[in-house]
């Protein structure tokens, strides 16, 4: 990216001064400047910690004493303070290894054909962690039961969540995790601690001890165990082969927790295109007819399509996202107050067969109107039953474990709001040769601070607004 120089040309007539006149405004000009091209070859020398494996998950407690980063990696968690140096480390696996630490601790059958390695795809911090200092592990081996540990007791023990009497082969409440990606955000209602739980599932995973694609529970009062505050969702049997949700990011506000997905737009046709859903539930009543879902597009939609040649691009697939704020000059450009809850979202373009394409776009979306956007499509999807122009419109290709006998309104269902919700690529189509993988966004002072990780390992800081960026 290149830095430019700006000419100021205001209207404004000559400035007056004690000593005489000075040069009219339009006259003045910033000092000139040489475009200069960024140095990629530049080597900074950093703090790091290196692992052995992939890292599959970070958490950062910020709550303890000092800053600790928690690191789930393959068969292990690793604990290292601010200065990246190692605190501790517990051993997750291998399955049967004398190494496993948690192995041990859960009564619990194994299964010869399962992988031994266990991937840890849950790591979270308990919502009250000032409070409690536990740290719930959650992995892909042993039908994905959890484990808590106090990371402030000197010798970590971990604690089993699985109580083998209330779970049996085809219902296990239990079970959390999926080996496919799970995402889980926990929250704290009226002294209660709720887990929100979104899973890929297939027919492998739903076979014994089954988990759900959406769930949400609680830790039993005895400490060994979850209850199902509601029966869940799930993909419908004889889809779970064909049709993969994807689920990509989770975060909560007061009122409600949300999903993103990345899947088919058809369920039944394998060259559907795909599509970036985002779902809805309420914490104070998570049931399953709460649920709503709205698709999420980040389009580019350039202004002079016939002179520049340029075509409007849809992003339909989501790589990464981050829920936070906008800085006041990011703020005034999307006409939104810096209070103002905001989900940014990193999209790349997704063929039918799934392939990501090398381009990718930025969009921020005010969650307030997507809010707005899932209430006023639920309100047109009833006016539209009572108007006798089409049937309900439910979310798609997901069974609904409720009795719903009675229930005609959409208010009444788990919902699929049918039109999208759109913004446009703050980057107006210039990322056209890098794929984002992650995004965090952050403020100094005014500005909106953008850094970017790519598919080829650098990581691109932006700052700026719609109009100008760096």
């Amino acid at each position: 990216m290149l830095w430019h120089s700006c000419l100021l040309n205001l209207n404004i007539p000559a400035v007056f001064s004690p000593t005489g006149p000075l040069l009219p405004l339009q006259n003045q000009k910033c000092p000139s400047l040489h475009p200069v091209r960024v140095n990629f070859s530049v080597e900074y020398s950093l703090p790091y910690f290196q692992t052995n494996t992939i890292i599959q998950n970070i958490v950062v407690n910020k709550d303890s004493d000092e800053t600790e980063v928690y690191l789930g990696c393959q068969n292990a968690i690793v604990a290292v303070d601010d200065s990246m140096g190692k605190k501790w480390e517990l051993k997750t696996g291998p399955i049967g290894s004398s190494d496993c630490e948690t192995c041990p601790v859960c009564d619990i059958e194994i299964d010869p054909e399962d992988p031994v390695d266990t991937d840890n795809t849950v790591l979270v911090l308990d919502p009250v962690a000032d409070l409690y200092s536990y740290l719930y592990i959650c992995g892909s081996t042993q039908y994905g039961i959890c484990y808590r540990i106090d990371f402030r007791q000197p010798k970590l023990k971990p604690t089993c969540f699985y109580k083998k009497e209330q779970n049996s082969l085809t219902n296990c409440p239990d079970c959390i995790a999926s080996p496919l990606g799970t995402k889980i955000t926990f929250v704290e209602d009226r002294d209660t601690a709720l887990l929100f739980v979104a899973a890929s599932v297939n027919d492998k995973v739903v076979e014994k001890y089954p988990r759900r694609s959406i769930s949400v529970l609680r830790p039993l009062s005895t400490e060994d165990g979850f209850y199902k505050i509601m029966d869940g969702l799930t993909v419908l049997p004889n889809l779970l082969n064909s049709y993969k949700i994807d689920y990509i990011y989770s975060f909560s506000t007061e009122e409600f927790v949300y999903f993103l997905s990345l899947q088919r737009e058809d369920p039944s046709r394998n060259n559907s295109a795909f599509q970036t859903h985002l779902g809805r539930l309420p914490i104070s009543t998570p049931e399953v007819w709460m649920y709503r879902e709205v698709v999420l597009e980040c389009r580019y939609e350039p202004k002079r399509r016939k002179r520049s040649g340029y075509r409007d691009i849809v992003y339909n697939g989501l790589q990464a996202a981050h829920f936070g704020h906008a800085g006041k000059d990011l703020a005034e450009e999307l006409r939104v107050t810096e209070r103002d809850n905001m989900l940014y979202g990193v999209f790349t373009v997704v063929n039918e067969q799934g392939e990501r394409q090398a381009t990718s776009a930025l969009c921020a979306f005010p969650l307030k109107k997507i809010n707005n956007a899932i209430d006023m499509g639920v309100e047109c999807c009833i006016q539209e039953i009572f108007g006798k122009l089409r049937e309900i419109k439910t979310t798609v290709g997901l069974l609904l474990l409720q009795n719903s006998e009675g229930n005609y309104t959409c208010k009444h269902k788990a919902t699929l709001v049918s039109k999208p919700h759109y913004r446009l690529d703050i980057f107006n189509s210039r990322m056209s040769d890098v794929l984002f993988t992650s995004v965090l966004v952050s403020i100094i002072d005014n500005h909106t601070i953008g850094h970017f990780g790519t598919s080829d390992g650098r990581i691109l800081q932006v700052t700026g607004c719609c109009t100008y960026f760096v």
